[in-house]
């Protein structure tokens, strides 16, 4: 009698870029990559996002929206509104950074600034109780844009949290997915053939069709690491 091949299961566990609903999914867009990529077993990918999440939020959902898939993998993507929680506390009062600072308090109750330090002191508390919680085996992503280049200060301060990112991950021997870099190799490509406006987002921050595409080929290749084809090895 054959064996059954059950398929992967990879809970995306993020915050709206993850959840797909502003602008293109990059889950939507991965999904198609898999279906005509015979390199690689059947494999779930579960959509956890939630928009406006931060670290914090993410950690309060872990036994709900991630322990009941019982996931061989979780790939945790975040940061971008963790940045806006500081970046909103370190600019000038405008009506912006108000209904932005009140958001976060009221909507997902995120109290105080989360800073480069808090996030990683979170992240890593976040990784300890998925693998408390879990079997999986854990990716970590760097953020990936927060205005598309139109904003230095932002860009510099989400630098910050992409190492935090990067530290965690080697602090707790987590595959790293660096969305990060893959973003700023495209932007500046764009702008090495002057290209101006947004490309890859449709504000800044959620993806476009082809930032959706970039994040997706950044995952896919991933995959191909993490659960190669018994017919490809």
């Amino acid at each position: 009698m054959a064996s059954i091949s059950h398929a992967k299961k990879v809970v995306f566990l993020g915050d709206s870029l993850t959840e797909g609903v502003d602008g293109a999914s990059y889950l939507r867009a991965l999904g198609a990559l898999l279906a005509s990529d015979g390199r690689l077993p059947p494999i779930d990918l579960i959509n956890a996002g939630q928009g406006g999440d931060t670290v914090l939020n993410l950690a309060r959902r872990v036994s709900r929206d991630v322990v009941p898939h019982a996931p061989d993998s979780v790939v945790v993507f975040i940061g971008v509104n963790d940045c806006r929680t500081w970046y909103v506390r370190r600019s000038p009062p405008s009506l912006a950074t108000v209904r932005s600072g009140y958001y976060f308090l009221r909507r997902k109750g995120v109290w105080r600034a989360i800073t480069p330090q808090r996030f990683e002191h979170g992240l890593r508390a976040l990784v300890d109780d998925l693998r408390a919680q879990t079997q999986a085996r854990i990716a970590l992503c760097t953020p990936a844009t927060a205005s598309e280049s139109r904003d230095p200060r932002a860009e510099r301060m989400l630098d910050q949290y992409a190492d935090a990112v990067r530290q965690v991950a080697r602090e707790r021997d987590c595959a790293l997915i660096d969305v990060r870099a893959a973003m700023l190799e495209a932007i500046g490509q764009r702008r090495a053939t002057a290209t101006s406006g947004l490309r890859l987002t449709i504000d800044g921050v959620h993806l476009s069709d082809g930032g959706a595409q970039l994040v997706a080929d950044v995952f896919h290749d991933w995959l191909l690491t993490q659960f190669p084809s018994p017919d490809s090895v």
